[in-house]
Parts: C-alpha cells; structure tokens; sequence
C-alpha cells in the first residue's frame, strides 16, 4: 500500500490509499498509530496529481479542496456516523463533542462520539480537529494539541 508525506505550515500529513481511495491520513509519522489501521506493508509512493492539488488548496486556504477527494473508511457504522456528521461542519468553525452526538441523534453519547473522534483513519478529510470541548477548550485530539491548535489557526487565516 503506497503512502506519502506531505509538509505544510500546519504539520506534515501521511497519507495512504489503496486502489483509488484514502484509507489513512493522519499527522507526522506514527509508525504504530499507522499499523493500527493498514494491516498491509507500505511503501512510498507518488500521490496522484488531482490529491496533492487538492492538499495544496487546502493549505492555501481553500474551504472546499477536501470535499471530493475519495475516502474509504473502515471503521464501525457508528463511527462512520459520526464522521459523516462531522463532514458537515464547515470550515474555521467548531461543535462540541456534545452537540455532535445531538446531530447524529444520541445526545447522550459525547464520550463514544470522542472515542469514535479517537480512531478516526482519515484525519482532516473527517475533520476532527473541528471538534472541542463543551466549555470551548481545545481537548482530544489523537494527533496532539498542537496540531489541532494549528489546524484551527490554519482555517481562521491566524497562520
């Protein structure tokens, strides 16, 4: 399974696909967090041209450059509600874990939607970063609070 690291100001993302879909994108190389997810050997590889475009909007700016790139996830159906749901919130803007689980229909489930958050294969396209804490703190995030923090910086233009 092919894989490539991509640097911009908010961090270094590693992506990975299989066939014509991303299964795996996350922050810097976390060889073990990886393996969690891709049960094949990777390798590097060349990131079609039409994703690293899109990659490079994003870092540009761009609201919309994720929302067409092609995803597979593998994750259980209440996880890939939860993410679908998250989709939804745009971009530079934040929800609660709380006020997620009121979107997908169970309010009392923030803590599962956290933990459906932390196991999310497909960072930034699924953008968990957007998620915060009920009082507004930056909690959570897999990858580290300094990414979340530079990915919201990223979105409100502050970087």
């Amino acid at each position: 399974m092919p894989f490539q690291q991509l640097t911009y100001e908010f961090g270094t993302l590693l992506v990975a696909w299989e066939k014509e879909h991303i299964v795996y994108l996350d922050f810097g190389l976390n060889e073990e967090r990886a393996r969690t997810y891709l049960q094949e050997e990777t390798d590097d590889g060349e990131l079609p041209k039409a994703w690293r475009m899109a990659f490079d909007r994003y870092a540009g700016g761009d609201r919309q450059a994720l929302d067409t790139l092609p995803c597979q996830l593998r994750v259980t159906p209440f996880a890939e509600q939860v993410l679908h749901a998250l989709r939804t919130v745009p971009f530079g803007q934040t929800i609660s874990y709380g006020e997620l689980a009121r979107m997908i229909g169970k309010p009392k489930a923030a803590r599962a939607v956290g933990g459906a958050l932390n196991r999310n294969p497909i960072a930034l396209i699924y953008p968990c970063h957007r998620v915060i804490g009920a009082t507004g703190k930056l909690t959570g995030f897999a990858s580290g609070i300094a990414h979340k923090e530079a990915l919201l910086a990223h979105e409100i233009g502050e970087n």
